[in-house]
């Protein structure tokens, strides 16, 4: 018989499920305070005067929506995060 030939290069690493899932929502909670920033900076960059103009209403309206779903979004990851039914491994 021959003998088996290792393969080269480096060994793919096994992650569970729950495990993966779990760092890519605390990735995902890392990421929302930039990704509020960069949604309420928004408003900045439209256009003040000329034929496109965004009314002060709308844009209030936008910044207090963004809060809102940032809201939600946080406690969604929170309660994610906070899943009392880990199973053991």
């Amino acid at each position: 018989m021959t003998e088996p030939t290792e393969r080269p290069g480096v060994p793919t690493v096994f992650h569970e499920k729950r495990t993966y899932r779990v760092r890519r929502v605390m990735d995902a909670a890392r990421v929302a305070p930039v990704l509020a920033l960069a949604l309420w900076l928004l408003p900045l960059v439209w256009p003040q005067t000329g034929v496109n103009t965004v009314s002060s209403a709308t844009a209030l309206i936008y910044i207090f929506g963004v809060w809102a779903g940032i809201i939600v979004l946080t406690w969604g990851l929170s309660r994610y995060l906070d899943d009392p039914s880990d199973p053991d491994p």
